[in-house]
């Protein structure tokens, strides 16, 4: 079984782009997701995309996604130019997709009605956009309590009313699967997927929060290898990143060394 993996910027978001590409190729993976929230980096530094895939291609690196377009589902003209502006980036950048994540702040005040409307305005308004740059839009299911969008059955379901499948896959975090407690697996219907560990015993799956996301480790409450397992058995045959949050995963310094073994763990447990 082979796996093609990719490792998300957060690994090491304080790693100019020619360091980071060198870690990737030391771990041995061979894809990234590029961010457009690290300052001082990629992107907010100004870097023009033609520069950034020079870089990319010398270091023979593919990208995995563009990692994302925020508050997808609180359409405005500001999240519109917002949009085309990182669609277009995307799409010089020869990148798949864009990782699009909804409203998740904890008092953003809609009703059960409103966020089903919101989440099916958002994707309809975002599908030409997306479909005239040949990008998709991978819709990633958010679990803390303050998401309009825990689950994947939601954005399935959203996707499907609105005829969407041509401009939109699903982007699958094992993290956000088990903090939300979802069930449904919609293998056939996923372009990209996220993996982290929780090693963490001290709180319920709903307390956890992005800095306790570490690499794959032996003890992992997400469980992602049965997670993977369920995911290829569905026939799923994308890219695998990594995408920590902890901070001193980040700034380890064995980080490449851990990556490896991290990458070397979940390989042999599937195979």
């Amino acid at each position: 079984m082979t796996i093609a993996f990719a490792m998300n910027r957060t690994c090491a978001p304080h790693l100019p782009l020619p360091a980071f590409l060198q870690l990737v190729t030391d771990a041995g993976v061979g894809a990234i997701e590029i961010r457009n929230d690290i300052e001082g980096q990629e992107f907010l530094d100004g870097t023009e995309p033609a520069r950034i895939l020079d870089v990319l291609q010398s270091a023979n690196i593919k990208i995995a996604s563009v990692n994302a377009l925020q508050r997808f589902n609180e359409w405005s003209p500001q999240r519109e130019a917002e949009a085309k502006s990182l669609m277009g980036l995307a799409a010089k950048l020869g990148a798949p997709g864009v990782v699009l994540c909804p409203v998740h702040n904890a008092d953003h005040g809609w009703s059960e009605a409103e966020a089903e409307n919101n989440l099916r305005n958002g994707l309809k308004q975002l599908r030409p956009i997306l479909i005239d740059l040949g990008v998709k839009g991978y819709v990633e299911p958010l679990g803390m309590a303050g998401s309009t969008m825990k689950k994947q059955s939601r954005a399935v379901a959203a996707i499907t009313d609105i005829d969407g499948w041509d401009a939109y896959e699903l982007c699958f975090d094992t993290f956000q699967f088990f903090r939300s407690g979802d069930s449904e697996l919609f293998a056939s219907r996923i372009g990209l997927a996220h993996i982290s560990g929780i090693t963490r015993s001290d709180l319920m799956p709903e307390q956890l929060s992005e800095p306790d996301r570490v690499l794959v480790e032996d003890v992992d409450r997400v469980d992602n290898i049965g997670q993977l397992r369920a995911l290829i058995a569905g026939g799923y045959k994308g890219f695998v990143s990594m995408e920590p949050f902890n901070v001193d995963v980040q700034r380890s310094g064995q980080l490449s060394e851990q990556l490896k073994a991290s990458f070397t763990r979940v390989t042999d447990a599937l195979r």
